[in-house]
């Protein structure tokens, strides 16, 4: 199966094709690339990340209810930007 690639800037929303949300909406905190290959989806920041940097965050909607999030498929997630030799 051919890779597929998306790229998100900072603030966009998390897709519900990549994590279902409910009782919350989950947006990226940095740009980033997402790609999908061999049933798993690879994502990876486009700068260089910090110890303490997150790539996702999670807005909950309705504090008195539990929030859920669930992969689509299996997620790795890299703190390295990607090598453009991987494309």
């Amino acid at each position: 199966m051919r890779e597929k690639t998306w790229t998100f800037e900072a603030g966009d929303r998390v897709p519900e094709w990549l994590m279902r949300q409910i009782n919350c909406v989950l947006r990226f905190d940095r740009d980033a690339v997402v790609v999908e290959k061999n049933s798993e989806y690879q994502i990876y920041p486009t700068s260089t990340m910090g110890a303490d940097d997150t790539m996702v965050l999670a807005e909950i909607i309705d504090q008195r209810c539990d929030a859920e999030v669930e992969h689509v498929l299996p997620i790795r997630t890299h703190t390295a930007p990607r090598s453009m030799s991987l494309n």
